[in-house]
C-alpha cells in the first residue's frame, strides 16, 4: 500500500500536483544582427545629410538565402566600399556580406579609372576571369574583445582590351584583403538611444594591383560601431566620415 501511494505521488508531481500555475512563455530572444524584413535604421551622415536603411526583401544567390538592404535614398557612385552591404546573409554565428556587386563596381571603374588618361580616345574594355561568388565575413557572434578574422581575401586576375583587338591584351592582377578586429567594447551615446553594450570593430583594408608589370597598393581603415539585436549604430572612417544612427524601428520576427 505504501510502495503505491509513493508511486501515485511521483506521478502527480511529475505532472504539477498541487500546483495550478501556468507556465510562463518563454520569452523570444531577438536576433543578433537583424534580418525581418521591414526593418529600417535612419542615419545622419556626417554632411549633414540622412539616409534609411531598411531590409526590404530576399533572394538568392548561388544556392544562399541572403536579405536585401534598400537605401534611401540611393547613394551616389562611391568608391569600393564592400562593408556597405546590398546583400546579407546570417548562419548560427556568422554574418556574411555578399560581394560579387562591389568587385564588379571596383574593376569596371576604379580599375579602368586608373588607366583612362594613358589611353585617352581609346576604347577600354575588361574581361575577369570567372570567380565563384565571394562573400565578405562581417563577423562571428558572440563577439569577443580583442578577437581578429580574415574578412576577406579574393584574388581577381583578367585583362584589359584596348579597341577590342586581341592583340592589344594586358593582362592585370588584383588582391583584396581586408581584416577585422574587435578593439573595444562599451557604452554608446548616439541619438537614437544611448545603448549600454555596443562593439567596436576596426576593419583594416589592403588592395595590391599589378598592371603593365608595375605593382600599386592601398590601404583603407574603417571603424564601426555594433549593439547586439539592433545593428550598425555608428560607422567612421579615416577621414573622421561617416554616419550615426538617429531613428530605427525592428519589424517582428515571423512565427
Amino acid at each position: 500500500m505504501r510502495l503505491t501511494f509513493l508511486i501515485f505521488c511521483g506521478i502527480l508531481l511529475l505532472f504539477g500536483c498541487g500546483s495550478d500555475e501556468t507556465p510562463e512563455p518563454i520569452e523570444q530572444i531577438p536576433n543578433y544582427f537583424p534580418d525581418t524584413v521591414g526593418s529600417r535604421w535612419t542615419y545622419l551622415n556626417s554632411d549633414g545629410t540622412q539616409g534609411t536603411v531598411e531590409v526590404n526583401g530576399e533572394t538568392n544567390i548561388d544556392g544562399k538565402h541572403y536579405r536585401i538592404l534598400k537605401d534611401t535614398p540611393q547613394p551616389q557612385e562611391t568608391e569600393f566600399d564592400p562593408l556597405k552591404p546590398v546583400y546579407y546573409r546570417i548562419t548560427e554565428n556568422q554574418v556574411f556580406f555578399a560581394v560579387s556587386g562591389e568587385i564588379d563596381s571596383y574593376i569596371q571603374n576604379e580599375l579602368l579609372a586608373s588607366v583612362q588618361d594613358d589611353f585617352a580616345g581609346l576604347q577600354l574594355s575588361v574581361a575577369v576571369d570567372s570567380i565563384s561568388d565571394p562573400e565578405l565575413t562581417f563577423f562571428q557572434f558572440p563577439l569577443i574583445l580583442n578577437s581578429q578574422w580574415e574578412a576577406l581575401n579574393l584574388k581577381i586576375s583578367g585583362s584589359i582590351s584596348l579597341q577590342n583587338l586581341a592583340l592589344l591584351q594586358f593582362p592585370f592582377e588584383v588582391i583584396m584583403r581586408i581584416t577585422g578586429e574587435v578593439v573595444a567594447q562599451g557604452p554608446l551615446e548616439t541619438p537614437a538611444e544611448n545603448f549600454e553594450e555596443t562593439y567596436q570593430i576596426k576593419y583594416q583594408t589592403e588592395i595590391t594591383q599589378t598592371l603593365f608589370l608595375e605593382t600599386e597598393t592601398w590601404q583603407d581603415r574603417q571603424t564601426i560601431w555594433f549593439a547586439p539585436h539592433v545593428g550598425i549604430v555608428k560607422t567612421e572612417n579615416e577621414d573622421s566620415k561617416g554616419a550615426v544612427l538617429i531613428a530605427y524601428s525592428l519589424a517582428p520576427a515571423k512565427d
